[in-house]
């Protein structure tokens, strides 16, 4: 087993401030609720769980991720225009977002434009192609159980209640 493979599958608490270029603050944990995910399922960004995975439990650390391992770069291809008719709701604003497609198959839009019946989305992350900053501090670290892997979420305090 690699170090990698030994680092996953664990459950990590942190509390977080997410900011923007600029300092806006975009995002941030509650006070004494962290945030709590099992690492190698892909449950966070990944620049950030890479950076997580290395901290000890309360350690604290400001980490930039670049938009390639955070929500992505921007990409254009994911822009498109559709006839107001295919659209589920009849009553639409610029900035409304819903999910598109098929089957099990969805993707979440993006309203960016409306001209007459051609409504414009864009299928990427609202922070898609952002460098973004995070302050964080580690609550605690633990191997996740057989069951939450099983499961794929945290059990118990901070996670899920059956």
């Amino acid at each position: 087993m690699n170090i990698i493979a030994r680092m996953n599958n664990q459950v990590i608490s942190f509390d977080y401030v997410l900011t923007a270029k600029g300092g806006k603050v975009i995002d941030a944990s509650a006070k004494g609720k962290p945030l709590i995910f099992i690492s190698g399922l892909g449950q966070i960004i990944p620049g950030l769980e890479a950076i997580l995975l290395e901290m000890q439990p309360l350690e604290k650390k400001t980490v930039t991720i670049e938009a390639k391992a955070a929500y992505g770069v921007y990409d254009e291809s994911l822009i498109y225009k559709v006839d107001r008719s295919k659209l589920p709701a009849p009553e639409i604003k610029v900035g409304d977002m819903f999910e598109v497609g098929q089957e099990d198959n969805y993707s979440p839009v993006t309203i960016t434009a409306i001209n007459g019946d051609e409504i414009t989305l864009d299928g990427n992350h609202p922070l898609a192609g952002e460098d973004l900053t995070f302050a964080v501090e580690i609550v605690a670290k633990r191997p996740a159980t057989a069951e939450e892997l099983a499961h794929g979420h945290v059990h118990g305090a901070g996670g899920c209640h059956h």
